[in-house]
C-alpha cells in the first residue's frame, strides 16, 4: 500500500489514499430440509483515491499484480473528476476496540450445517407442512486504510449471521415466520431463535377480522427497525446536502417525542457494523442522533462533513445497501452502523396488557415503495396480530398500514417498553437494538 501511494505521488498526485479489503465468506443454506447451497467466496482488492490538479480520481483493482495500472487509472479519472473539496483523514488516536471473535473464525462448516439443520427440524417438528429454510453466513475480513497524510490503520473483523424462516400455506392462507441474528461475535442462543420462529406460527394460525380506521398499534422491535429506515435516510449527510431530507436545517430542534433517544453506535460490542475505523480511516464513534426528541447530529463522511460544516462522525462506508457487505468499487458514503434506541419504564407484557384493542405489527411488506426519505412509510401487514383486552387473538390479513414517522413519533407515542431487543434492519443489514413502541391513532386499512 505504501508503494501505491509513493507511485501515485511520484506520478503527479498531490495526495493519495488506499483502501484494502480481504474478505472470505462462507455461506450455508438449507431449504426443505436439504442442503441448498454451500459456498466460499473470497475477495481481495485495492481502492485508490488521489488528488491531481485539484481533482479527485478513483480506481479499483482485484488484480494484485497490476498495481501500476491502478495508479494509471486513478490518474486518468482525475482529469475529469470532481473538484476535491475535502481533506483525507489525518493520523490520530484510534479507539481500543476489537471486532474479531475467535469462535466465529474457527467455526467449521459442519457446525454451520448443524445449526441450520436444527432450525429446519424445529419448524418441521411443529408443523410438517411448513416450507422451512435456514442459513448461516460467516465472513472474515481484513481492512487496511493508508493515506499520504499519515493514516495507517488496519484491523480484522468477523461477521456472523443466522436466520430461520418458514412459510405455511393452508388453502388461501399464506403465513411467514422466522428469526434472525447478526453480529461480529457468535453471541447467539439458538434454542431461543428456534422457539421465536415457532411462536410466530403458533400465534398466527387463526385469522381474525379487523375494521379499517385509526387504532392503537404496537410495533415490535423488528417493525421499529424497519420503519426507522426513514430516519436512517433522513439524517444521512448526503441527503441533507442534496436538500431532499426533511431534517435539513433542524439540528437542535425537536423532531420526536421527548422519550425518544437514538444513537448510531459504531463501537457497539458485537454489533454487525462495529469497527475501530470507517472506510476512510476516520475513528468510529458513538453518535447521538436524537436525544430526548431533539435532533443532535447528522451522519457524515469526510466530504459531507466539509460541505455541511459538520463534525465527521466516522460513517464513511463502502456499503452495499440491503446486503450489508463491502463494495470495493463504491466511494465511501454516509451509512448507518448499529442503531440503539433507549427503552421506557415498563416491561412490554405490562404495556400490552393495558392495550384495550389494537394491532401488533411485526413486519411490513412493500415498505421500500414508500417515500422513506420524507419519513413516509406504508405497506401490507406481512405479520400483524389483532389485540383484544390486552392479548393477541389472531392474525390480521389483507391489511395495510401507513404513516409518517415525524408525525407519529412526535405526537402519537403512548409508551416505549423497558425491553430493548436485538433485531436486524430491513434486508438483514447488521444488528440494532429497539424497544416495543406503542402508538395511538395509526391508520390501518382492511378489506373488511
Amino acid at each position: 500500500m505504501k508503494t501505491i501511494i509513493e507511485t501515485a505521488l511520484r506520478r503527479g498526485a498531490a495526495r493519495a489514499e488506499v483502501f484494502y479489503l480481504n474478505s472470505l465468506q462462507t455461506e450455508v443454506n438449507y431449504e426443505a430440509g436439504r442442503l441448498k447451497e454451500l459456498a466460499n467466496t473470497e475477495e481481495t482488492g485495492f481502492a485508490l483515491r488521489l488528488v491531481k490538479d485539484g481533482k479527485l480520481g478513483f480506481a479499483t483493482t482485484t488484480k494484485l499484480t497490476q498495481l501500476d495500472r491502478l495508479v494509471d487509472d486513478a490518474l486518468a479519472t482525475a482529469s475529469c473528476g470532481d473538484d476535491m473539496e475535502f481533506d483525507f483523514a489525518v493520523a490520530g488516536g484510534l479507539p481500543d476496540f476489537t471486532c474479531f471473535d475467535k469462535t466465529v473464525a474457527e467455526l467449521s462448516v459442519d457446525e454451520m450445517m448443524k445449526h441450520s439443520e436444527a432450525g429446519v427440524a424445529r419448524l418441521l417438528d411443529y408443523e410438517k407442512d411448513i416450507q422451512a429454510e435456514s442459513g448461516t453466513t460467516r465472513d472474515m475480513q481484513t481492512i487496511h486504510v493508508m493515506n499520504s497524510d499519515g493514516v495507517d490503520a488496519k484491523f480484522e473483523r468477523t461477521q456472523y449471521q443466522f436466520y430461520i424462516h418458514g412459510r405455511l400455506i393452508e388453502g388461501t392462507n399464506m403465513l411467514d415466520g422466522g428469526a434472525y441474528f447478526g453480529g461480529t461475535a457468535m453471541d447467539v442462543e439458538f434454542d431461543q431463535l428456534y422457539e421465536r420462529a415457532v411462536n410466530e406460527f403458533r400465534r398466527a394460525r387463526t385469522n381474525v377480522d379487523l375494521a379499517s380506521g385509526r387504532t392503537t398499534v404496537v410495533l415490535t422491535p423488528r417493525a421499529v427497525s424497519d420503519i426507522m429506515l426513514t430516519l436512517n435516510l433522513g439524517v444521512s449527510g448526503a441527503h441533507v446536502e442534496q436538500g431532499i431530507s426533511p431534517l435539513a436545517g433542524k439540528l437542535g430542534k425537536s423532531i420526536f417525542d421527548e422519550r425518544i433517544t437514538v444513537r448510531d453506535d459504531g463501537l457497539r460490542p458485537g454489533g454487525y457494523r462495529s469497527a475501530p475505523i470507517d472506510d476512510e480511516g476516520v475513528p468510529m464513534q458513538t453518535t447521538t442522533v436524537v436525544e430526548s426528541g431533539v435532533l443532535k447530529s447528522y451522519l457524515t463522511d469526510l466530504r459531507t462533513a466539509r460541505k455541511l460544516n459538520h463534525a465527521d462522525t466516522g460513517n464513511g462506508l463502502k456499503a452495499k445497501r440491503l446486503v450489508g457487505t463491502k463494495e470495493l468499487g463504491k466511494s465511501p458514503m454516509p451509512e448507518i452502523t448499529n442503531w440503539v434506541m433507549e427503552g421506557g419504564e415498563k416491561p412490554y407484557e405490562e404495556l400490552l396488557s393495558n392495550v384495550g384493542s389494537g394491532v401488533l405489527v411485526d413486519s411490513i411488506m412493500g415498505l421500500l415503495m414508500s417515500n422513506l426519505v420524507a419519513g413516509e412509510f406504508g405497506g401490507n401487514l406481512a405479520y400483524g396480530l389483532k389485540i383484544e383486552d390486552g392479548k393477541t387473538t389472531g392474525r390480521v390479513k389483507d391489511a395495510m398500514i401507513s404513516g409518517n414517522i415525524y408525525k407519529l413519533f412526535k405526537s402519537n407515542i403512548i409508551a416505549l417498553s423497558k425491553d430493548v431487543e436485538l433485531t436486524g434492519l430491513l434486508g438483514g443489514i447488521g444488528t440494532h437494538w429497539y424497544p416495543y413502541v406503542i402508538l395511538k391513532d395509526v391508520t390501518i386499512a382492511t378489506k373488511s
